[in-house]
């Protein structure tokens, strides 16, 4: 049900679907220092053809092959045909915003991204991401604002006030939770008690999405305490959404179903639990995703089970999105 990546806007990281009639799909641009999409594409009858890759050369080397495949990450042939350019801004690190220790510099770097979203027809802005400074080894460090919990709830609500200043315009908070390590980050289960998890790695999350309502919010591939992210009931429904009032989307991060190490004694995300908990976007999607979605809600799968009810909260809260960005569309 749901692309790869988009194919509206040359380079952004994928769509919601849009083969439900009366319901367009929903456009996503990865970050996370301003949007990524490709600067260069071509267009003809058959849609949109991306020139060149979005991901800087050779750091799409290091993702999984599966992922490489998946994520559509563009083509290097002589382009045919007109040329059209998008080029996009930018802007500071999270870390280097933080630094500034002025929420006003985040709020004028998200109006930045808003303005280029209007231009560039994106709708949710898959950042940004605030996750813990645990180690100086965490590879992603550069795009997460501080090793303290209040400095990166300021900076993610400043950034995401800026961006969502733009009407029908979203921000994708990320990466929920305990994701402080790219070693082993599709299968690693981190163990945190309570407390810990709340005052410090919860936090963030929770000053942004109390301050800032962004309008989505992003799972791990992590697993905490033995449950993965995405199907984890505990943080999605009772601490998210009940606790602190999260009315939004919640998507999965990328390819979370395809990326697994056989060697693990974990097994992958699923969509059935994960649906269950309140996770309303599988993506990218495939057709593995839709069948056991669908043996689960018939009660025919061995393993997992799913209400009708689950699956409707989760398919309302993808429309109302769609139809609340629509309406700021139509009445500009």
């Amino acid at each position: 049900m749901i692309g790869n990546a988009s194919q509206s806007v040359a380079g952004a990281a994928g769509e919601s679907c849009g083969s439900i009639p009366g319901v367009r799909s929903l456009v996503m641009a990865d970050g996370p220092a301003g949007l990524r999409l490709n600067q260069m594409y071509t267009r003809d009858k058959k849609g949109i053809h991306p020139i060149g890759q979005t991901m800087p050369a050779g750091i799409s080397d290091f993702l999984p092959s599966i992922a490489q495949k998946l994520m559509n990450l563009g083509t290097n042939k002589k382009p045919k045909g007109t040329v059209y350019y998008q080029y996009c801004t930018a802007i500071p690190i999270g870390t280097a915003i933080a630094q500034s220790w002025n929420p006003q510099v985040g709020k004028v770097c998200g109006d930045v991204v808003g303005g280029e979203m209007e231009i560039f027809g994106v709708d949710l802005w898959l950042a940004p991401a605030f996750n813990i400074h645990k180690s100086p080894l965490c590879g992603r460090n550069f795009e997460y604002y501080s090793e303290d919990p209040l400095l990166s709830g300021a900076f993610g609500a400043a950034l995401t006030e800026g961006v969502q200043m733009h009407p029908g315009k979203g921000v994708t908070i990320k990466h929920f939770c305990v994701n402080n390590q790219e070693t082993n980050r599709y299968q690693t289960n981190s163990m945190v008690n309570e407390r810990a998890l709340r005052e410090i790695y919860l936090k963030g999350f929770e000053i942004c999405v109390t301050r800032a309502k962004p309008k989505a919010l992003m799972t791990s591939y992590n697993l905490l305490n033995g449950t993965h992210t995405a199907e984890h009931k505990g943080i999605l429904k009772t601490i998210l959404r009940e606790e602190w009032g999260f009315d939004g989307l919640v998507m999965t991060d990328w390819v979370v179903r395809g990326l697994h190490d056989k060697k693990s004694i974990h097994r992958t995300t699923q969509t059935a639990p994960a649906i269950a908990a309140g996770n309303d976007l599988f993506m990218p999607g495939d057709s593995g995703n839709y069948k056991q979605l669908l043996a689960a809600l018939k009660g025919k799968h061995k393993e997992f089970s799913v209400s009708r009810e689950d699956v409707a909260l989760c398919a309302a809260r993808l429309v109302d999105l769609v139809h609340t960005f629509s309406q700021h569309i139509l009445a500009r």
